[in-house]
């Protein structure tokens, strides 16, 4: 028994080796790759799973060493990508048909669709794939850097605002540069942030004049077609759903500013330097009348960041006394910002047999930005039906709802209500909340801090204002139905 084990087990052996010398074992394999009967230089050839290849040259040729039972893949720009098994063959002569799946692809213009390869016109197209890859809130926005010959530019980040749209340039002064949209073959007029993205099957833009001999004055701008997704013939009811869950933060970091201990001893250089033009100090004693008042000068009557044990935390050197230490370092910066969450929910429900076809969507987008207090909101509902009543008569309903609020806090002017410059202009050693002179929060009955507005801050330094405490309660808000 033990023999015929031996025998087996040997014969396994020597059957498995045999398979793996003639898999590793490579011939060289040669051919000619053309194209509509021409020979086609700069093709890669490469062997399917490696990485190293060849090039055919000027007349189409190639030559490589490959495993007999290995694979060959042909790549060529325009070109379909073609394998061939080797299969223990020498020459493999290969032809690459053109890929015209871009030329076929049918563009919606006008009243009518046309394939692309049959449109004379400037024009580009973005499919619902291309469009749902885009985390936005507005479908102005989806054209930013998306689409060639097109200007797309927002003048902020605030969620939920429109992007500037140029196709061709700035055709008058005191008229409108806009494009005109167009919303399933109707010119719309409407806020295009009411559309929702994800109802949108696909949008061709018209540049050149086309659009003009198209739509007249209205196109002269150029025109965005906006065709929303329709149910499809002899197709099941599909039930989509789409629940997506993101954030954001600052695209570049803010710069440094100076701690609290730079400011103080800065602010006592400034003193010292005014007292020192009169006449009346010496430099010893303007430095000596700069540490006297710098607190004062700095906090008012207010608390002093750096305790009363040490009433004059910059000695006459300009540099800090021993010991001393800011109390507390409030961030204005990081108080007037938020969590930038973005949260979205799309639901659709599409279909139908020969003659109806249906779609039905509903959404719900809450965008947050990163300043405080800002925010989009929105609620849209869409219906589309289509029904071939008579074999020459065919038609449709489209219907939309929508529902938008928007929290839009100053941030564009030297108010000191711009959300984004008044972290900027806060130093830290002004409290947000009320402070007790160990550095610890004063609290209300209920246990909760109290908002520190300022009065004994100096003139410049804007006294009675704290917008962490107000900009809650002051809604700048757009609603838009």
């Amino acid at each position: 028994m033990r023999i015929y084990l031996r025998l087996l087990v040997a014969f396994l052996l020597l059957f498995a080796g045999n398979v793996y010398a003639e898999a590793q074992q490579e011939k060289r394999v040669t051919g000619t790759v053309s194209s509509e009967g021409e020979p086609l230089p700069g093709v890669s050839v490469q062997l399917k799973g490696a990485s190293s290849g060849t090039i055919t040259d000027i007349d189409g040729n190639y030559s490589i060493e490959a495993p007999v039972n290995g694979t060959l893949v042909f790549r060529f720009v325009g070109m379909r990508t073609v394998e061939q098994p080797v299969n223990n063959r020498n020459v493999i002569n290969v032809t690459l048909e053109s890929e015209s799946k871009e030329l076929e692809e049918v563009m919606v213009v006008a009243y009518a669709t046309a394939k692309k390869y049959s449109f004379t016109g400037a024009a580009s197209t973005m499919k619902a794939g291309e469009i749902e890859k885009l985390q936005t809130s507005s479908v102005s926005r989806v054209l930013e850097g998306t689409v060639s010959g097109v200007q797309a530019s927002a003048a902020s980040g605030q969620p939920g605002t429109y992007a500037e749209i140029r196709i061709r340039g700035i055709g008058s002064i005191n008229a409108s540069s806009a494009p005109l949209y167009v919303v399933d073959g109707v010119p719309f007029d409407g806020s295009v942030n009411s559309i929702n993205p994800d109802d949108i099957s696909s949008m061709t833009v018209l540049k050149d004049a086309a659009s003009a001999a198209l739509y007249g004055s209205r196109g002269a701008n150029g025109v965005i077609i906006i065709t929303t997704k329709q149910g499809q013939q002899d197709s099941k009811a599909t039930v989509k759903v789409k629940a997506s869950l993101g954030g954001s933060n600052r695209a570049v970091r803010d710069y440094d500013r100076v701690s609290t201990n730079q400011y103080f001893e800065l602010y006592w250089e400034a003193l010292r330097n005014q007292y020192a033009k009169s006449s009346d100090y010496t430099p010893a004693t303007a430095a000596a009348q700069a540490s006297k008042e710098l607190v004062t000068k700095l906090m008012g009557g207010g608390p002093n960041p750096y305790g009363p044990q040490y009433a004059q935390p910059v000695g006459t050197d300009g540099k800090l006394v021993a010991g001393a230490r800011p109390l507390w370092n409030s961030d204005w910066s990081d108080a007037m910002e938020q969590q930038a969450l973005r949260t979205e929910l799309n639901l659709s429900v599409s279909g139908g047999g020969k003659a109806n076809q249906y779609f039905f969507s509903a959404g719900y987008l809450n965008d947050k930005g990163i300043a405080l207090e800002s925010g989009y909101q929105r609620f849209n509902i869409r219906s589309n039906i289509t029904s071939e009543m008579t074999s020459w008569l065919k038609g449709g309903v489209n219907l939309s709802f929508a529902h938008s609020m928007q929290n839009y806090p100053v941030s564009s002017d030297s108010k000191t209500s711009n959300v984004i410059t008044a972290g900027r202009t806060m130093p830290g050693f002004y409290p947000i909340y009320e402070m007790n002179i160990d550095g610890s929060y004063k609290l209300d009955e209920n246990g909760d801090r109290i908002y520190d507005f300022g009065s004994y801050r100096p003139s410049g330094s804007m006294a009675n204002w704290n917008l962490p405490a107000t900009l809650p309660l002051d809604k700048f808000r757009a609603n838009e139905g």
